[in-house]
């Protein structure tokens, strides 16, 4: 068992997904610009909301 007592958050929580809902998953976190599938799914489980961090090159930004 790893040494947890210096993470920032040393409890591990799993859960079981079938492959389609793992690829849903994925798909909704690259929509999102996030690479961090942890931190997504803490984000998600504890009702924060997760922006999208993509930036389009073909929309202009307005001042």
């Amino acid at each position: 068992m790893p040494d947890n007592r210096n993470r920032k958050r040393p409890i591990q929580v799993k859960f079981f997904v079938n492959a389609t809902e793992l690829e849903l998953i994925k798909k909704r976190m690259t929509d999102l610009g996030m690479d961090n599938l942890s931190a997504y799914l803490r984000n998600m489980a504890l009702g924060n909301t997760c922006e999208n961090q993509k930036v389009d090159e073909n929309t202009e930004t307005k001042n």
